[in-house]
């Protein structure tokens, strides 16, 4: 593939309306595109490339825009690629639902080569003409909203299965991994990859048929075992979490959920021990165990510290992690929606932005507590309004010297409220954030809702291939080689 520099419109489908409103008249739309090293990708459903228009829940395409960065104060397009629309061999098409403020999450490999996103295994324009044929029994007479699609086989509507989309580093897209019986009338919300040879999946069922939570599924298959199962308190109705990562050889996801009776949790927790990834029931089939520190129904008391414009010192409010990262084994930011989806807490207020989570010992083996929460810049409403922002749902990072470069995604309370990109850089070693403050990098083309945030795939070192398949012959040929006469 022949890269094309970035001040060259290289393909043809490409409008003046979407370069302008990301601030570049020269933004590359492809089926394919070649990352950059150190560039950011940010997942949206919607088309503000084609101009065609959607309503919230209807089926939509997925697309990545790659940006470059000037640090965390600016950002120009360099290049945009739709996800397949439809399916060609092995590769299913893949959509989203757009609107949806639970799904969309973009991560990249545990090796570095690979996005990752998970959709819905339908052709946008045949859901959207004919949206209840593809319903659930549970939303009789059928869904609406694709999410609501059934994910299950021989139940008597059309079934759309949820479908992994690995793209590479090159741009190449396989979407073989198309898993059925998951996330029945709801969101499949991330997919994690170690190198790309298998999957943990993460979202939500509909209670009591067992098909949310954690699962792991190899490529190219159609069936996932379940690494959650069913939640303890309720024992029928399935786990329900959200972005599932390994980071240091442990398999963690976050979870805010009311899934099920008695089952309100809002935490951060882990599956499995560490240095063995499960690929089959952990814990028991507890669900995940929360991290040391983090409540369990997630109810913190605001501090001056964590206190985001919105919320007040002193009142009791729920924590609600989407996606988080380990800028080392003991600094963890963690993107709150602050729109909890349980509500134990006295105050219905969240704590929305990113808040800075510090580990007591620093091999991250001792106990999380808040260190405070940054919110200045992201303008955030309280959740009991009717549209805005009130926290973060996308959110990648790294660590440049003393300091932590982050970039997240805005989580409004409308479903088709306008979305952005923005980032932010704190101190690594920091205790208050204090003048520290988010600058909003790009806004979202028209009709188009920005989800993921990730830095960009790289492939392997040139030559680096054919490095490591010459060593394994010369290997294989050592190893065949007989004894040498004494």
């Amino acid at each position: 593939m022949i890269k094309t520099p970035r001040s060259v419109v290289c393909v043809t489908r490409i409008t003046f309306a979407v370069a302008l409103a990301l601030g570049c008249q020269t933004l590359a739309f492809a089926d394919s595109i070649t990352f950059t090293a150190g560039d950011l990708v940010v997942s949206a459903e919607g088309d503000g490339i084609s101009g065609n228009t959607y309503t919230d829940n209807q089926a939509a395409p997925i697309t990545l825009y790659q940006f470059a960065l000037n640090g965390t104060s600016a950002a120009s397009a360099a290049g945009a690629m739709m996800l397949p629309t439809t399916s060609s061999g092995a590769n299913s098409v893949i959509s989203g639902e757009y609107g949806s403020s639970s799904e969309g999450s973009l991560q990249l490999s545990g090796n570095g080569q690979y996005l990752t996103i998970m959709g819905y295994g339908v052709n946008a324009a045949a859901f959207n003409a004919n949206p209840t044929a593809y319903g659930t029994s549970i939303n009789s007479p059928g869904s609406l909203a694709l999410g609501q699609s059934g994910s299950l086989l021989n139940a008597g509507y059309i079934t759309v299965p949820r479908v992994v989309a690995l793209i590479g580093a090159n741009g190449s897209v396989d979407t073989s991994t198309a898993i059925t019986g998951v996330f029945n009338g709801n969101n499949p919300r991330s997919v994690f990859t170690q190198d790309g040879t298998s999957f943990y999946l993460s979202g939500q069922g509909n209670s009591p048929d067992s098909t949310g939570g954690v699962y792991y599924a190899v490529k190219g298959g159609t069936t996932a075992t379940a690494i959650t199962g069913n939640d303890t308190s309720s024992g029928a109705s399935s786990q329900d979490t959200r972005m599932v990562t390994v980071y240091n050889g442990q398999l963690y996801v976050s979870v805010d959920s009311k899934e099920g009776s008695g089952s309100n949790r809002d935490f951060i927790g882990t599956l499995g021990p560490a240095g063995s990834l499960p690929t089959s029931l952990a814990n028991g089939g507890a669900g995940p165990t929360a991290l040391s520190g983090f409540p369990s129904k997630g109810e913190i008391n605001v501090t001056s510290a964590t206190a985001n414009g919105v919320n007040a010192v002193g009142e009791q409010v729920n924590l609600s992690p989407e996606n988080y990262f380990f800028a080392n084994a003991s600094t963890l930011y963690v993107a709150d929606s602050g729109d909890g989806k349980q509500t134990s807490a006295s105050s219905k207020l969240g704590d929305g932005g990113l808040q800075k989570w510090v580990n007591s010992k620093a091999d991250g083996t001792g106990t999380w507590s808040l260190e405070y929460t940054l919110s200045a810049g992201l303008g955030l409403v309280a959740n009991t309004g009717t549209a805005g922002t009130t926290g973060l749902l996308g959110l990648t990072g790294k660590v440049v010297g003393n300091n932590v470069e982050l970039f997240a995604t805005n989580y409004t309370i409308g479903d088709t409220d306008p979305t952005y990109l923005y980032g932010i850089t704190d101190a690594l070693n920091g205790t208050s954030g204090t003048g520290e403050s988010f600058t909003m990098l790009e806004a979202a083309p028209a009709d188009t809702n920005f989800k993921g945030v990730s830095f960009a795939p790289v492939p392997l070192p040139a030559g680096l291939p054919l490095l490591l398949a010459g060593l394994a012959v010369i290997g294989l040929a050592v190893v065949r080689r007989p004894p040498a006469a004494v």
